[in-house]
């Protein structure tokens, strides 16, 4: 505290010197060469400083705290530069009238004084280039902390869409888990012990955020499985990848909601469901197709509509992970069903 105390007893010393100090020392030259009468000019060097200073360390007190709500910033900063300038104008002016009436000298046009006039202008924009600098770094600075500010909301938003997933997982599985100690203990076993390989992958997933395609798909397998206790051979599934597409980037736990709506809602005749799992890419983007041949969609279907949410959270993770360019787009399967297309940058590589 002592330490922080002495610095910035400092760092007013330095700043006074720089702008009482040195200004003083500049107009008492200017006077002096005017005049003929140094010790005139340096108490009118010293008097012209103090005027402007004073004037100066009035309007930060009193006008700039109304200029903060000034807008556009380039209107605001336009007008503490004329004030600033009006500040060295009137306090050079009556400083000068005030000590040649105590003084003795005269202020007369002339080849002198213009040496003066043009310090009055000159002081005014060497702080304003300073206070443009300044006012350009909190410019920066602003811009650099919303940019913080909404990479941490971001981040926040993406942790709570995840955070609905994963425990709508656990329910579901837990559930099939229920089922099996009954009617076949040793599948339920080994059914625990792959559910607790795939929460280490969610937990590692949560800090990681971004994972390899060819982790998530073997988490998705995993999954699968579980499921296809549940639906035996009724489960029938598909999976077409391009190599290149394995080491891409994505968000942990984006391919599972969307297999888990397919199973919830592509039901097929028979009870069963006809699983198909597309990875190209194209162009620019990696395409993820997830398809099946249910009943489909209702006409007109928005996501984020009905009650479930699984759509909507891998959407708007999507969406905000890699930008409005990327989400979801749902279309209809022929003969019937539903495909469900995700799509992300191809540059988004491990």
């Amino acid at each position: 505290m002592i330490e922080e105390a002495r610095a910035e007893r400092r760092q007013s010393m330095v700043r006074a010197l720089l702008e009482l100090g040195l200004p003083a020392l500049a107009f008492a030259l200017g006077v002096g060469f005017a005049t003929g009468d140094w010790p005139a000019s340096l108490a009118t060097g010293l008097a012209i400083s103090s005027a402007i200073f004073a004037l100066y360390g009035l309007d930060q007190r009193l006008v700039r705290p109304r200029l903060e709500k000034v807008s556009p910033d380039w209107l605001r900063l336009g007008l503490e530069m004329s004030l600033l300038l009006l500040d060295h104008v009137v306090g050079a002016v009556v400083a000068l009238l005030v000590c040649s009436h105590l003084f003795g000298f005269e202020v007369v046009p002339g080849a002198a004084w213009v040496t003066v006039a043009a310090m009055v202008i000159a002081f005014p924009i060497i702080h304003g280039t300073e206070m443009a600098l300044r006012f350009l770094r909190q410019v920066q600075e602003k811009e650099r902390q919303e940019e913080r500010l909404r990479a941490l909301a971001t981040d926040a938003e993406l942790r709570a869409l995840k955070a609905q997933i994963n425990p709508h997982f656990l329910f579901n599985t837990l559930n099939t888990i229920a089922e099996l100690i009954h009617a076949d203990s040793e599948r339920a076993e080994s059914t625990v012990e792959r559910l607790a390989e795939m929460f280490r992958y969610v937990l590692n997933g949560s800090e990681r955020g971004l994972v390899p395609l060819n982790e998530e798909l073997g988490f998705l397998g995993g999954y699968l499985e579980i499921e296809r206790v549940r639906f035996g051979d009724r489960l029938r599934v598909s999976c077409e990848v391009a190599p290149e597409a394995l080491d891409l980037l994505v968000p942990s736990l984006v391919l599972q909601p969307l297999v888990e709506n397919t199973l919830r809602h592509g039901l097929g005749a028979d009870g069963g469901v006809d699983l198909s799992i597309e990875i190209r890419i194209d162009g620019e983007r990696a395409v993820i197709a997830i398809s099946d041949r249910g009943p489909g969609l209702p006409a007109r279907y928005k996501i984020g509509e009905g009650p479930g949410h699984g759509l909507y959270n891998v959407d708007q993770r999507l969406r905000k992970t890699y930008g409005e360019a990327y989400g979801l787009a749902i279309s209809g399967n022929q003969p019937q069903g539903m495909i469900v297309t995700l799509s992300i940058p191809v540059r988004a590589r491990g």
